[in-house]
């Protein structure tokens, strides 16, 4: 069975819920760098784009009061029904429309969320929002990607990868991802195609996801920043925490602190 869901569609498929759990679930690897730079005592945070719920939790076990949005109500039900103590706070809400009457002393923003902002309006109207809700001196903790030379050399061709991941019934999926960069665009088109295999006395099933991020590079990002009223306190290349080097990560883990003033 073959099915393709347009990116309007994607964060709102169970389907594509358990197949992003499978993925992301276990994953760990950049909660040394929140932990580094949030707080040391119990503070409120709020996650941007929580999905199953996977950074929320660690970090309210922690301590720490979480609330996580995200506009996926398969992703939240699934992080709702995930025991935690003490456990976060959830709701659906588009991240460009923040709708809270208190400030968090931090904001996380993992794993790319704001990649998925395409359109400039949005992305402005989402840290203009989250300026406005930190507390003062508040930190705004985010993972972004950066397209790296290569991909960019290719002018709009595909780049082909693929991961293979084992399910508990003993059936695996096979993830192809397929990335190329719009010509004199900032954005990258991704096509996401999982197959289904070796799943005892069920078909195999093949489930194609189509969607675009933004591919700004790191010096457009601190424009934007800096415009917005956040000042750049670290910037980081991995998740060992090495120096972010431009040309060289294509991950970016940023510390942002609210500055005084108004985003303009």
């Amino acid at each position: 069975m073959s099915q393709d869901l347009q990116s309007d569609r994607i964060y709102g498929h169970a389907r594509y819920t358990a197949l992003y759990d499978l993925e992301l679930g276990d994953f760990s690897a950049d909660l040394p760098f929140y932990r580094k730079h949030l707080p040391k005592q119990p503070c409120a945070i709020l996650e941007l784009g929580c999905g199953t719920g996977r950074v929320s939790r660690a970090l309210a076990t922690d301590g720490h009061s979480l609330t996580g949005i995200d506009l996926s109500l398969p992703m939240l039900t699934t992080a709702n029904l995930a025991p935690t103590v003490p456990a976060p706070h959830y709701a659906c809400m588009d991240i460009t429309a923040l709708a809270f009457r208190t400030t968090f002393a931090a904001i996380v923003a993992s794993y790319n969320t704001l990649n998925l902002l395409t359109e400039p309006e949005g992305l402005r109207a989402c840290l203009s929002q989250v300026h406005h809700l930190l507390a003062d001196n508040g930190i705004f903790l985010l993972q972004l990607y950066i397209p790296d030379p290569d991909l960019q050399a290719l002018e709009g061709k595909k780049r082909f990868q693929f991961q293979i991941f084992d399910r508990p019934d003993g059936s695996k999926v096979i993830k192809e991802i397929l990335k190329s960069t719009e010509p004199q665009s900032s954005l990258v088109d991704i096509i996401e195609r999982y197959h289904l295999r070796f799943r005892k006395d069920l078909p195999n099933e093949d489930w194609e996801y189509t969607y675009r991020i933004l591919g700004y590079g790191f010096a457009q990002w601190l424009e934007i920043f800096a415009a917005q009223g956040f000042r750049l306190e670290v910037a980081y290349g991995d998740y060992d925490l090495a120096p972010f080097v431009p040309k060289e990560h294509t991950t970016l883990l940023l510390v942002l602190k609210k500055g005084p003033g108004s985003p303009q």
